[in-house]
């Protein structure tokens, strides 16, 4: 596939990972009141998506632009945090945490889950500092429920980024590769 090929499919699978944490994120929340909990509970599903992106594309980048599109779809919802242009900057940041730790180290398994693990507790801890800053809509008011949960917070993302990661790659692995729509992603 063309460059340019690869780069629509990045997009495509960061709007397809937003779509899914919108929805599924939207009505948590409202149910709740806790903005990020909408993405923790939702994040196995978005954590799939983003990872058979990642492995399907197979290229420096794919990360990164899959995050920032999600980040930018995301600027005027409560996906990945109160709204805010701020996401766009963590989502970027966690894009290349995750395409440089994953391909940094050849892409074996054990780097595409640890890539998104340590992306994951980047995206909390810089939202935490953002909202410190007072950036993002009712800053404070999430900052404190996020302190509240914190612990709980940080252990559910774990289990729920590795578990979308596993999804995602097992998925890929023994289900999509062998298409052909996922062949031609790697092709050029």
């Amino acid at each position: 596939m063309s460059r340019i090929g690869n780069k629509f499919a990045c997009v495509a699978f960061g709007i397809a990972a937003f779509l899914i944490a919108f929805t599924l994120g939207t009505a948590l929340t409202a149910g709740t009141g806790i903005p990020l909990l909408g993405g923790l509970l939702n994040g196995i599903l978005v954590s799939m998506v983003l990872t058979i992106g990642l492995v399907s594309i197979n290229k420096f980048g794919t990360s990164t632009i899959m995050w920032l599109v999600l980040g930018v779809c995301a600027i005027p919802t409560t996906t990945l945090g109160p709204q805010g242009v701020y996401k766009v900057v963590i989502a970027l940041i966690a894009g290349a945490i995750w395409d440089s730790i994953y391909f940094g180290f050849n892409r074996k398994r054990f780097f595409l889950y640890f890539g998104a693990l340590v992306a994951a507790l980047a995206i909390m801890g810089l939202l935490i500092a953002v909202l410190s800053f007072g950036f993002g809509h009712n800053a404070a008011d999430a900052l404190a429920k996020y302190k509240q949960a914190l612990l709980f917070i940080i252990a559910i993302n774990v289990v729920v980024t590795l578990s979308g990661v596993s999804l995602g790659d097992y998925l890929y692995r023994k289900r999509l590769k062998n298409l052909s729509l996922f062949k031609n992603l790697q092709s050029d």
